[in-house]
């Protein structure tokens, strides 16, 4: 019966969530031009639309986060406070560089900036220092370990997120999809604090799909694809699937974001190999490369989305098998990755 009672609940804030998203980037839409935040056609040689689109995505989703957390009291909770406002870094450094074009460098302080944040609010992988890992050096070394691995696993989602947001839909679809298996495993965990802010995350991709959804009326921009990133990759840290062991459960969050991290694998090996400037956008992601193979847009998004339902499918199912098996499972998947991303850079130039 409570359990029934928390599920109404977050349904009633994915309802709000999504009615309040649809309505701010309505809003946003119009305003947009009045204070020159637009993606304007032919100022970088990797976009091919046509119009003008506003780059408001990411004042939509941090404005909804705010007033939600605000009206639900979520933001009371130290770690969702945390996380909020370690977001609105991110947020701010992503305005900065939708309106002034930052160098790779003043964004990388940006990302860097934005995880000790949450460090500070004690907000950081802890796997190092768990009995159950198969490693940890019961010394200081574990310490500095998830110190350090927090910042790279916050910064790389960060801009896995940001480097797929190459099409119309793409990165708030996949970022929907992710947050959909976050708040499935929260539900059957009773982590509810999770499974409202997920909730709402996930209000706020439906109403931004609505508007980024080829053909989109609305792009992510910096703010909003390295916002997602970041607010999706602080939940893989704070959630707890709350079955298995450490051994068997630390590599599922990889799985949720398996496109996007596979995504920016692909590019920056390519551009390594290619001799090209890794901070340079290019038509060379995932999606370009399957266009360039004949998938028509929407056949290439659909296939992107596909083979992150099933990559997120496999991880939910490895909570609940032996470490060696879902160990084994993570490897093939790997393998898999491995083989796909020869296969679409081979002879691409």
């Amino acid at each position: 019966m409570i359990q029934n009672l928390y599920l109404d609940y977050a349904l009633l804030l994915i309802l709000v969530s999504s009615l309040l998203s649809i309505l701010l980037s309505w809003f946003s839409i119009k305003i947009a031009p009045e204070i020159g935040l637009m993606d304007i056609p032919g100022s970088a040689e990797h976009k091919s639309h046509s119009n003008p689109i506003p780059l408001t995505g990411g004042i939509v989703l941090i404005d909804l986060l705010i007033i939600m957390l605000l009206l639900t009291g979520l933001w009371k909770d130290p770690k969702i406070w945390g996380v909020l406002v370690s977001g609105i870094v991110i947020s701010i450094f992503g305005l900065l560089d939708d309106f002034l074009n930052l160098s790779p460098l003043k964004k990388f302080f940006g990302q860097i900036l934005a995880s000790v944040f949450l460090i500070y609010f004690g907000i950081q992988v802890n796997f190092f220092s768990s009995p159950e890992f198969f490693y940890h050096t019961k010394s200081e070394l574990d310490l500095w370990l998830n110190l350090l691995f927090t910042i790279f696993w916050i910064t790389t989602l960060t801009n896995a997120f940001n480097f797929i947001d190459s099409i119309d839909g793409l990165a708030v679809g996949l970022s929907g999809l992710s947050t959909v298996f976050f708040l499935f495993i929260s539900v059957i965990s009773g982590q509810i604090i999770i499974l409202n802010f997920c909730s709402i995350l996930l209000g706020a991709c439906i109403g931004l799909y609505f508007f980024n959804a080829y053909p989109a009326r609305l792009f992510l921009g910096d703010s909003g694809a390295q916002s997602l990133g970041f607010f999706l990759g602080s939940v893989a840290i704070i959630f707890d699937p709350n079955t298995g062991n450490q051994s068997s459960t630390w590599f599922v969050p990889v799985l949720f974001f398996y496109v996007p991290l596979f995504d920016l694998l692909l590019v920056i090996v390519s551009r390594i190999r290619r001799k090209k400037n890794i901070y340079q956008a290019s038509r060379d992601h995932t999606f370009h490369r399957l266009e360039q193979m004949g998938f028509p847009i929407q056949h290439a998004v659909l296939l992107m989305h596909g083979v992150s339902l099933a990559m997120s499918m496999i991880g939910y199912l490895c909570l609940n098998l032996s470490s060696v098996y879902a160990n084994l499972i993570f490897i093939l998947t790997m393998l898999f990755g491995l083989f796909s991303l020869i296969r679409l850079d081979k002879n691409y130039y």
